[in-house]
């Protein structure tokens, strides 16, 4: 067998050239150019067939050991393009253009992430200040368009992995899970001018009514049927209009002014007294629940709450070109479809704004609500007052943040060695804990939220009914008095 001599060569950065030549099957390459030929030297030759002496067997592998290759970056810098969202990454642009780090989980994830590597890093921004993605024109935006186009290493600030996005990077494993949830504007509390009669419902309103007008002329026709059909006379004979008022009368707990000897007319009068007393104990009780305990106009607090909201004026909004509006848009039925039929497409900058806490803020100026996550929209909402907020109880869409590197960047699997570590120990939840700390300064002491006392604003009914009473018999007494006057004319 005719012997083939093969020269392996490796690629080490910095080293000086051993040869300017590489023998590939016995054929000589053509002769490198200097400034590459010294980024090789060789590490040693083989045979096809035959024996080979020791010296000159390859040790170790042709490919480089990536794991080992990138376990130390020797200093190297890393462009790391971010935006500037608190709590996840906050950063300051000076006047020359330089990107400085203040604060945020993302960013003691990096510091981490450069002291274990020992790398520096040189922060950047997209000037779009999205988070982006592909666009329909075939273009890359925001974070996402700057890692794909190599203008940067990596990007991070609560980046969300998507399927799509990963279709122009490579993500690394989630750091960071979280939810999107629904911010709206606190509820009103509810109005108290009729609140007197909040402790039953209009139909059981209606059936006390009913209740009390027939009480009066069913005793009233018991007592009839006693004289005429038995001829039995029960001393004084009281009249539909007495009876009628008398049973009001024990409704309302005041003084029963009819007696009678009979037991027919006696249990009638046993029956309504516990009904009365039965209606009275639960109105009573009701009522004096309802008004010293706020009661609020009914939260938004889910998905399914939105077509009603819409209904009543509400906008409804989220962060253009981010993964929040993804699930919406792709969605062919079901609600995610519903609700994104809900959005103002006529005037999307009313529905797709720049960032969140535009988004927040919007919710101080008119009635919207905005779609975001769960730990932004708990600091925003903290930060700006949290008893103007209203977040909802219900979280959707779970997701993770990672970090976006070019494709087939080998730096991926490194940082993920080093992600893994870091949310198995629960670094990122105390990172996340100690952001959320520092916004205790805008928390407000908690206002007691037992009973309050009555005001004259809980009175209201009482008093619009009293007036009205004094209205109506007004009306009444000067009815009777042209009447009157009308009968002596005539006569």
């Amino acid at each position: 067998m005719e012997r083939v001599e093969i020269r392996a060569t490796k690629m080490i950065p910095e080293l000086r050239k051993k040869s300017n030549k590489i023998r590939f099957n016995g054929l000589e390459s053509k002769q490198l150019r200097k400034e590459k030929a010294e980024r090789f030297h060789k590490v040693g030759s083989w045979a096809a067939g035959g024996a080979c002496s020791n010296s000159d067997r390859v040790k170790g592998g042709l490919v480089p050991d990536l794991k080992q290759l990138y376990s130390d970056f020797q200093r190297r810098q890393l462009v790391v393009t971010s935006n500037n969202l608190w709590p996840y990454f906050q950063i300051k642009t000076l006047q020359n253009g330089t990107v400085t780090p203040i604060s945020g989980i993302d960013h003691s994830v990096l510091n981490i992430l450069s002291e274990k590597l020992n790398f520096t890093y040189r922060l950047v921004r997209p000037p779009d200040g999205k988070w982006g993605g592909p666009q329909p024109d075939n273009t890359v935006s925001g974070l996402v368009g700057q890692v794909a186009r190599h203008e940067a290493h990596a990007a991070m600030c609560a980046l969300t992995i998507t399927h799509i996005r990963e279709t122009v990077v490579d993500f690394t494993m989630p750091y960071f899970l979280e939810s999107l949830t629904l911010v709206s504007p606190a509820p009103k509390e509810k109005n108290r001018s009729f609140a007197i009669l909040s402790p039953f419902t209009f139909e059981a309103w209606l059936c006390i009514i009913v209740m009390t007008l027939l009480a009066g002329p069913l005793l009233y026709l018991v007592s009839r049927l006693l004289v005429v059909r038995a001829g039995e006379e029960d001393g004084t004979q009281y009249s539909l209009q007495s009876l009628s008022f008398n049973m009001y009368r024990s409704l309302m707990f005041q003084d029963n002014l009819i007696t009678s000897h009979r037991w027919s007319l006696r249990f009638i009068f046993i029956v309504w007294y516990l009904f009365s007393l039965y209606i009275h104990a639960l109105y009573s009780g009701t009522l004096t629940a309802a008004l010293a305990i706020k009661a609020y106009e009914e939260p938004i607090d889910s998905l399914y709450d939105l077509a009603q909201a819409h209904q009543d004026g509400f906008t409804i909004s989220t962060v253009r070109d981010s993964s929040y509006v993804t699930p919406f848009k792709v969605a062919k039925s079901g609600i995610y479809r519903e609700v994104w039929n809900l959005f103002n497409h006529k005037e999307p900058d009313k529905s797709f704004l720049s960032n969140s806490e535009i988004g927040i803020m919007t919710i101080l100026k008119r009635r919207n609500v905005f779609i975001t996550s769960l730990l932004n929209s708990k600091v925003r909402a903290t930060t700006l007052g949290r008893e103007n907020f209203h977040i909802a109880r219900q979280t959707f869409l779970p997701h993770g943040n990672g970090i976006a590197c070019n494709s087939g960047s080998p730096i991926k699997d490194t940082f993920n060695r080093i992600l893994m570590r870091l949310t198995e120990i629960g670094l990122v939840v105390k990172w996340e804990r100690d952001e959320m700390n520092k916004i205790t300064q805008y928390i407000s002491p908690r206002k007691g939220k037992g009973p309050t006392a009555i005001t004259l604003q809980h009175l209201q009914a009482a008093f619009f009914i009293m007036v009205l009473g004094f209205a109506i018999s007004a009306f009444v007494l000067l009815t009777e008095i042209v009447v009157l006057v009308l009968m002596q004319t005539t006569q």
